[in-house]
């Protein structure tokens, strides 16, 4: 039976990303491995070892933590999520714990002691490196968050205002921490490829022996209902008749930017014809004047069943323009 990773950090399901990351500063110091305990620490758990909690309470901050992790074990479980789930956008692969509790304890306190660093930065730090010239400041990793757009904001370009939560010196002595919320516009232009990075230098966790992080927002897209987009170009699939691939139809789509395209199709549509709208597509982000392709083919839809009568009619029309059955 798996654990409930809620329980593991003694926090409720409703918990807030604030409340579960207090949660682990609290317990991860008390249950460092090398803490030289003078009390044993309290743990939820109080049946269970020492180590066995330490390995399964930093599990569980990294699947909480990780808005995307926490939102799969939420609706499936540790189950589902260990094991890889079908979503609406996909297939999630399992999640597998790396085992490397200290890198995620140094990742949260730029730190892998239990005390010296961290217990003075919390309760009493000393002023930045700058007056203790043996310390040596050392970056942040990346805070990471990804940052999903809609085709339609890919195109016009948008303005997303981000939520954060970092850690901030409480004083202007900066002699205290503590964690605050933040909001961060990201202005997005027209035509951002997926997976472009926008970093924002030094906005993420203060401390005294640390310089800030960078936060970078990564671009994924959403799924559209009508468009794929290939770069800068877009793909549609048209459903017509048998008939109107045969003699040719108004053709009327919805562009990406909201206008109708109407166009006259007179050409027979096999199942290789693609139509193909010049400048329809996504702005070019090195010169938004320009932009792609669209890009439509075409699903003919036969009809289930024709009588004989109607059949010899289409032999003979077949037969008038030389055909071949």
């Amino acid at each position: 039976m798996g654990f409930d990773y809620y329980a593991i950090l003694d926090i409720p399901r409703t918990a807030s990303e604030v409340d579960i990351r207090l949660a682990y500063r609290k317990l991860a110091v008390r249950c460092h491995p090398k803490n030289d305990f003078h009390d044993v620490p309290q743990i939820p758990f109080p049946s269970m070892s020492l180590e066995h909690y330490w390995e399964l309470l930093n599990e569980a901050f990294d699947v909480l933590s990780n808005a995307h992790r926490r939102q799969i074990y939420d609706l499936y479980g540790e189950e589902g999520l260990k094991s890889g789930v079908v979503t609406p956008a996909g297939f999630v692969p399992p999640y597998k714990f790396s085992n490397d509790c200290m890198k995620i304890y140094k990742d949260f306190f730029a730190t892998y002691s239990p005390y010296g660093d961290f217990i003075d930065a919390v309760t009493r730090p000393p002023p930045l490196c700058a007056d203790d010239p043996t310390a040596v400041r050392v970056k942040g990793p990346d805070i990471v968050h990804p940052i999903e757009l809609s085709l339609e904001e890919i195109f016009h370009g948008a303005i997303k205002k981000m939520r954060i939560i970092r850690e901030e010196f409480a004083d202007e002595a900066q002699v205290e921490m503590v964690l605050v919320e933040d909001t961060i516009p990201v202005h997005v232009p027209p035509g951002v490829p997926s997976g472009t990075s926008i970093r924002f230098p030094e906005a993420g966790n203060r401390g005294p022996k640390i310089i800030p992080s960078d936060i970078v927002f990564v671009v994924t897209e959403s799924n559209h209902d009508r468009f794929r987009r290939d770069g800068v170009d877009l793909h549609a699939v048209q459903n017509i008749s048998l008939e109107n691939a045969l003699i040719g139809f108004s053709l009327e789509i919805e562009g990406i930017d909201g206008r109708q395209i109407v166009t006259q199709i007179v050409d027979i549509v096999d199942p290789h014809y693609v139509k193909i709208f010049e400048g329809e597509g996504l702005p070019f982000p090195e010169d938004t004047t320009q932009r792609g392709d669209l890009f439509v083919t075409f699903e003919v839809s036969f009809p289930n069943f024709i009588p004989k009568e109607l059949r010899e009619k289409f032999r003979t029309v077949f037969q008038e323009l030389n055909c071949p059955e």
